[in-house]
């Protein structure tokens, strides 16, 4: 084999990214901004798995439910969002469908209704709405909706627009794109434990810099260099359905379901949460599970045509942080996986933080809460 072009070159750095998802994308257009040559390696398609599972919300303020880092992490990234899918689409030439339109957050119980009046003792950018307050927003909504937040800010994207315009955009860049090609392992240099590169069907690859955006298949690199993540996948379905006028402008969320409209016309109701392995299937009983749940929110839905189902499989983690940064006993690698169900709203932040980690620079905040060794100096529990 030919590995003149596999090796790092003393000119322009090389990265691998394992992980075409949109945190691996995300972090390749980084990289590739910063002078990177980069490589992105997939076992399957890119965006094929927990990006698939997304509905796209930018809920930086609807998904949160308590102040912390985590919360930092989405506000920052939320923040970065419109001039990076400018960025994307400049030089890509493909639409992120980005609409720069509220989420709305209904209570339908009273339970959900003092949850959420407990969050705006913290939560930003958002403001309480009586139920008829809701309805002048979106008439459609049901008569029984107890009142909700606003967030004005929490805007959206098409997740599979999105994916095409990554996917152009890196592609006019000159990354290179392997689809179909797994990772089997990390190669380490034995003597200072550096990471110099990966081990795929077609032989060795080397890189300056290895970016470990795997989701949910992450850990079974690691373990080998003596790294266990604590993470699992989580099956996610969604339906896509579509009524004969528009029934809301805003994407609208309740406990258990939202309902996110698109340029379409179509609307995207998810999603599951099921920890059942690598099991992608999509089953009949969520699709009219969901169904229930859209139309006790938007009555309007219950007549509405049915499209199309799907799942993919979300990185989630034990303590519900993803890990980003860099590990001690593998330098070279640089961690940026277990996003679970929020990649597409984490993708400006997660890559923006790699390239700083790449180039030597101060990342957006402190990293410290997403150390991927963590749980390692977690003391033992009390017997």
């Amino acid at each position: 084999m030919n590995t003149k072009h596999l090796t790092p070159s003393a000119g322009r750095p090389k990265a691998i990214i394992i992980g075409g998802g949109v945190i691996g994308c995300a972090a390749a257009f980084e990289l590739s901004e910063a002078g990177f040559d980069c490589t992105v390696l997939d076992k399957g398609r890119l965006c094929s798995e927990a990006t698939t599972a997304a509905a796209g919300m930018l809920g930086a303020q609807v998904e949160t439910h308590h102040p912390g880092p985590f919360y930092e992490l989405c506000r920052i990234s939320q923040g970065m969002y419109r001039r990076w899918t400018d960025a994307l689409e400049h030089a890509g030439g493909v639409s992120t469908e980005y609409i720069a339109q509220g989420i709305l957050r209904a209570a339908l119980t009273e339970e959900d209704e003092q949850e959420l009046r407990s969050r705006l003792s913290w939560i930003q950018d958002a403001r309480w709405c009586t139920p008829d307050e809701l309805r002048e927003l979106e008439p459609a909504l049901s008569p029984k909706v107890r009142g909700g937040l606003h967030f004005p800010a929490d805007h959206q994207v098409h997740p599979a627009a999105l994916a095409r315009a990554l996917k152009a955009a890196l592609v006019k860049q000159g990354c290179t794109i392997r689809e179909e090609t797994p990772v089997f392992r990390l190669l380490k240099e034995t003597r200072s434990g550096r990471i110099t590169g990966v081990q795929t069907a077609e032989g060795p690859l080397y890189a300056d810099t290895v970016v470990l955006a795997a989701g949910a298949w992450s850990p079974a690199l690691t373990e080998p260099l003596g790294l266990s993540l604590p993470m699992f996948p989580v099956k996610g379905q969604c339906i896509s359905v579509k009524s004969q006028a528009p029934l809301t402008l805003s994407t609208v969320f309740t406990k258990g379901c939202y309902i996110v409209p698109k340029a379409d016309g179509s609307c995207l109701v998810g999603a599951t949460q099921v920890e059942a392995g690598f099991d992608k299937r999509a089953t009949a009983a969520v699709i009219a599970d969901l169904h229930a749940r859209a139309s006790a929110l938007l009555p309007g839905l219950a007549d509405a045509e049915f499209l199309s189902t799907w799942a993919g499989l979300r990185p989630g983690t034990r303590d519900g942080l993803p890990f980003m940064g860099t590990w001690e006993s593998a330098p070279g690698l640089i961690f940026a996986t277990g996003h679970y169900r929020n990649g597409i709203l984490l993708a400006p932040a997660a890559g923006r933080i790699v390239r700083q980690l790449a180039l030597g620079e101060k990342p957006l905040l402190d990293l410290a809460p997403f150390d991927p060794a963590r749980h390692l100096n977690q003391p033992a529990p009390a017997l």
